[in-house]
């Protein structure tokens, strides 16, 4: 003990000295190394082990003497990350430091927060994993759970696609490789990722073709011809919407119809909402694109679905809630030309910040700011 104390006496005594704290840095990895060296079998050397720092060589030089790779240590420490971590023992679970560990390498310090490529080394990391064991059980839960209350938008196609691997598929039992989730939580997820697989960012979400006002005449967003359009799903009855809907009329009129943005509005119109949609819309001038699943198109659809489909809509169209994941109103989504999803799950500043900046006018004068307190009570709906 007293050896230890002046260990650490002399340690702060020395601590701006860089070449006496390297040589304790020596020191220490020296020591675990022949600590993991001459008892790799023991479970305390797999825990040092996991702990330790990867070392990261000299990068390669070409002919003219310069790295061929500029950020070669970059990917060699991220390819390279888990060298020292035992994966076939399913006891360093209960090590803190795997947490960490796992946490640190999806985090935004070492990993691009980009769905595909959290989704890349995702898979890379599990499909190494044995499926039968504890450690492919956390490591499989921890990342979907983890990207599925991500509040990153576009991050959910990570929970998605870990789902439909890992939990929707067959094993060569015939059995989900989730073994450890009962049959009522399995369906569960896989309804859930059934209702989010439609709108995932980067992918085109199902054309909507719906009928006006006049429940006559059909119109869809497919055939918008402008580089962004803007999906808004409300409902006359709702407070929230009631709220949002003036200012998007607002944003519109006063900004984006000028600037070539269509708002194509699918409002809830069936049985008295009906006549509810339509009032609203003309007592508070929507000068939108307005469409509606009508009472008259529900009930004639539920009789016999062929009469229109596909002769004038589709099935996506009369069943937008599921295949647009509606679980509450209002919903703002955003398209580009090609009719892929650019954004979703806006609030109107949000939508407002946002195509200022696609359409160059970053320095436009905010109608609705980022933050402020109406913005901060539109995000909580």
């Amino acid at each position: 003990i007293q050896f230890l104390s002046q260990k650490r006496e002399d340690a702060k005594l020395h601590k701006d000295d860089p070449k006496y704290m390297e040589q304790i840095s020596k020191d220490v990895y020296n020591y675990q190394l022949n600590l993991v060296t001459t008892n790799n079998d023991k479970f305390v050397a797999k825990v040092v082990k996991m702990g330790m720092e990867i070392k990261v060589p000299e990068a390669p030089k070409g002919v003219d003497g310069k790295p061929l790779d500029s950020l070669f240590s970059y990917h060699y420490f991220r390819d390279h990350f888990f060298d020292n971590v035992d994966f076939k023992d399913d006891r360093l679970l209960n090590v803190p430091i795997f947490h960490t560990k796992l946490d640190t390498y999806f985090g935004k310090t070492m990993m691009i927060q980009n769905p595909d490529t959290i989704i890349k080394y995702a898979f890379k990391l599990c499909d190494q994993l044995n499926p039968k064991s504890k450690m492919f059980e956390y490591c499989v839960s921890w990342l979907t759970s983890t990207y599925e209350k991500s509040n990153v938008m576009g991050m959910d196609e990570v929970f998605i696609r870990m789902a439909q691997r890992y939990y929707m598929t067959k094993n060569s039992e015939g059995k989900s490789p989730a073994f450890w989730m009962p049959e009522d939580k399995l369906k569960d997820l896989s309804d859930r990722v059934e209702e989010m697989q439609y709108t995932i960012i980067g992918d085109r979400p199902p054309n909507v073709c719906l009928r006006d006002t006049s429940d006559t005449k059909w119109l869809d967003y497919y055939s918008l011809k402008n580089e962004y359009t803007i999906l808004y799903f409300w409902d006359p009855d709702c407070g929230h919407c009631k709220q949002t809907t003036p200012k998007l009329r607002e944003l519109y009129n006063k900004k984006l119809k000028e600037r070539g943005v269509d708002v194509f509005t699918i409002g809830n119109a069936i049985g008295e909402d009906f006549v509810k949609w339509k009032k609203y819309i003309k007592d508070n001038d929507l000068n939108f694109i307005n469409v509606g699943l009508t009472e008259s198109l529900y009930n004639a659809a539920l009789k016999d679905a062929s009469e229109f489909v596909p002769k004038f809509t589709n099935i996506e169209s009369l069943n937008y809630h599921h295949y647009f994941d509606l679980q509450t109103t209002p919903q703002i989504l955003v398209v580009d030309k090609d009719k892929k999803l650019i954004a979703k799950h806006l609030t109107v500043a949000q939508l407002e910040d946002l195509l200022d900046h696609l359409q160059n006018k970053k320095d436009a004068i905010k109608l609705f700011p980022i933050g402020s307190k109406e913005d901060q009570e539109e995000h909580q709906h």
